[in-house]
């Protein structure tokens, strides 16, 4: 009985753990036309690789300066996030044979080095209850305009 009584304790535990809804602002799109690409990551690897993001979106944008989007019902943790918009829809960030980006990007927290991306550690926020929006504002100086 007491085991029984544990697993429902935990089962329950699981399901009332805080979640939080986390608001993404982009702005600095300067009314260009494409495609955004937005992608939230919780660890690491992940976020080296680009690849296995835990919230993904591709979302066609035209003649707007800002993007807003909710994304509800997440875990309160560290999240690093990647934008950028693709300008040419080949859905992925284009850079020159030096690594240069060549169209508008960001990260979630406006980390800009030159020739690589921010490190997970350089982009990672902590989404509490109270810090819940990520604003990011989207870099044109390597191109894209």
């Amino acid at each position: 009985m007491k085991k029984i009584l544990m697993i429902v304790v935990l089962f329950l535990a699981q399901f009332a753990m805080a979640q939080i809804d986390v608001k993404l602002s982009i702005t600095n799109i300067k009314k260009m036309k494409g495609n955004l690409a937005i992608e939230f990551y919780r660890n690491v690897e992940n976020y080296t690789k680009g690849q296995n993001a835990f919230k993904k979106l591709y979302v066609p944008i035209e003649n707007i300066d800002k993007y807003e989007t909710v994304f509800k019902n997440i875990e309160p943790t560290f999240y690093a996030v990647k934008v950028y918009l693709d300008v040419n829809n080949n859905k992925q960030l284009d850079k020159s044979f030096f690594g240069v980006r060549k169209e508008p990007y960001g990260f979630s927290t406006n980390a800009d080095p030159i020739l690589r991306e921010p490190t997970f550690e350089e982009a990672k926020v902590e989404m509490t209850e109270e810090n819940n929006t990520i604003a990011i504002k989207l870099n044109n100086n390597k191109g894209g305009e």
